[in-house]
C-alpha cells in the first residue's frame, strides 16, 4: 500500500511539473527578469537551444563560412589548445553579427519559421528565442563562484553583474578572477548561460587586460557596432595574452 501511495505521489509531482512547464510555455512574452521554473529552464536549454544549435550548424557551418572563420583564427593566433574554443565562439559571433546586417541571414527567424509546427502554440519560447538572437558576445570578469557550474559574471564593458549557470558538462570550470569571453543567453529570473564554452584567457594576463580593455572599447565604439568592436578588442586581448605567455615561458626557461 505504501509503495502504491509513493508511486501515486510521484506521478502527481510529475503531472504538476508538466502543468507548470506547459503554463509557462503559453505565456506571451519573455523578459530577462521574468521568473522561470527550473523545470522550464531545462526544457529551454535541452530541447530548444540544442535543437537550434544543430539547425544552425547544419545550415551555416559549411565549407565557405568555416574557411573564412579559420582564416580569422589564423590571424588571431591563439595557442593550439585554445584554437577550437575560439573557433566555436567566433562561429556564434559571426551568426549573430550577420543577423544584424543581412535580413536574409537571420538564422533564428528561419529556425522559428521552419519549426512553426512545434512553436505555434508556444509564444513564450518564440519570444525567448528572438531575445536570444539579440545576444552580443562580450568580455566578462569572473566574480564569486558558487561551484564549478554557477558563478557571478561581471560585464567588463557595462560593469554589471549577472548570475551564470553552465549546462555543458564538458565546459572548463571557471576560476575566480579570470577573464573570459563568450555569448550569454538569457534564461529568465536574471539568470544566463553561455551558448558554448567561454574562451578562457590565461589567468596571468588578467591584470594587463584589465588595464586597457576599456580604452580599446572606447576607441572602436566610436566607429563600430558592439559586434564589430568585440572582434577588434578580442584581437588586442589575444595579443596581450600571447605576450604574457611568452614572457612567462622565457622566465621559466631562465630559472
Amino acid at each position: 500500500m505504501k509503495g502504491l501511495m509513493k508511486k501515486m505521489k510521484l506521478k502527481e509531482n510529475v503531472k504538476n511539473v508538466l502543468e507548470l512547464v506547459q503554463s509557462d510555455l503559453k505565456a506571451k512574452t519573455f523578459r530577462t527578469d521574468y521568473p522561470v521554473s527550473e523545470e522550464l529552464r531545462e526544457v529551454m536549454v535541452d530541447e530548444y537551444i540544442r535543437d537550434f544549435m544543430i539547425y544552425a550548424i547544419d545550415e551555416y557551418y559549411h565549407d565557405e563560412n568555416l574557411s573564412l572563420l579559420k582564416e580569422l583564427v589564423d590571424d588571431l593566433q591563439p595557442s593550439k589548445e585554445k584554437r577550437q574554443g575560439l573557433l566555436d565562439n567566433l562561429f556564434w559571433w559571426d551568426l549573430l553579427y550577420q543577423s544584424t546586417r543581412k535580413p536574409k541571414l537571420r538564422c533564428m527567424d528561419d529556425y522559428i519559421a521552419q519549426k512553426n509546427h512545434m512553436l505555434r502554440n508556444k509564444p513564450f519560447i518564440t519570444s525567448w528565442l528572438r531575445e536570444c538572437n539579440r545576444a552580443i558576445p562580450k568580455f566578462y570578469y569572473v566574480g564569486h563562484t558558487y561551484n564549478d557550474r554557477a558563478f557571478v559574471a561581471i560585464d567588463v564593458l557595462a560593469e554589471e553583474t549577472m548570475d551564470v549557470v553552465i549546462y555543458d558538462p564538458t565546459a572548463c570550470p571557471v576560476k575566480k578572477g579570470e577573464f573570459i569571453a563568450g555569448t550569454l543567453l538569457p534564461l529568465g529570473g536574471g539568470l544566463f548561460f553561455p551558448i558554448v564554452d567561454f574562451y578562457h584567457f590565461d589567468y596571468l594576463a588578467r591584470e594587463a587586460m584589465a588595464s586597457c580593455i576599456h580604452h580599446h572599447y572606447e576607441k572602436y565604439l566610436r566607429t563600430s557596432t558592439l559586434h564589430e568592436a568585440f572582434i577588434h578588442v578580442l584581437s588586442v586581448m589575444l595579443q596581450i595574452e600571447k605576450i604574457i605567455s611568452k614572457e612567462q615561458a622565457n622566465a621559466s626557461s631562465v630559472i
